[in-house]
């Protein structure tokens, strides 16, 4: 995984080719790539931000910086927006919208169904060693009733 500086110059980087390949007249099925890395990177420093315990900056420091990238990477989203409706794809923009909220839900249901099922396989495998765990005492107490009682006959 890159780190949130280069993934934030990446974002800049693709924001500028996509900006002068339309400017050329360059066809916007094109700039697939472009567009991915723009996004790509994007969330790459909004996760970092939203990781910002882990930097060694100053809280202050480290609120700034994250608050100028987002706001850079939202105007630079929101120009690439303008670009593609007023360079008549609008609704290339809002097929984009609604497929990036699709895969976001069922992202975000696959982790829901994996969460449930990390703590079901926990909760089963705690159960496990409980059960052996009473087997083993079980075992243990008659063991030592068994010599108990030998000791008492003899």
């Amino acid at each position: 995984m890159i780190d949130p500086i280069t993934a934030f110059a990446t974002a800049q980087a693709a924001v500028a080719g996509i900006q002068k390949a339309i400017k050329l007249g360059k066809d916007i099925n094109g700039l697939v790539g472009e567009f991915g890395r723009f996004f790509d990177a994007r969330d790459v420093v909004q996760k970092a931000a939203n990781d910002a315990g882990k930097s060694g900056k100053s809280d202050t420091a480290r609120a700034m910086e994250i608050v100028m990238q987002a706001n850079a990477l939202r105007e630079a989203e929101e120009a690439l927006k303008h670009q593609l409706v007023y360079g008549g794809y609008p609704e290339l923009w809002e097929m984009m919208l609604k497929e990036r909220m699709k895969i976001k839900q069922a992202r975000e249901k696959a982790e829901r169904i994996a969460a449930a099922e990390r703590k079901k396989v926990s909760a089963q495998r705690i159960l496990m060693a409980q059960i052996i765990g009473g087997a083993i005492c079980i075992v243990i107490i008659g063991v030592i009733i068994i010599f108990i009682v030998k000791q008492a006959v003899s």
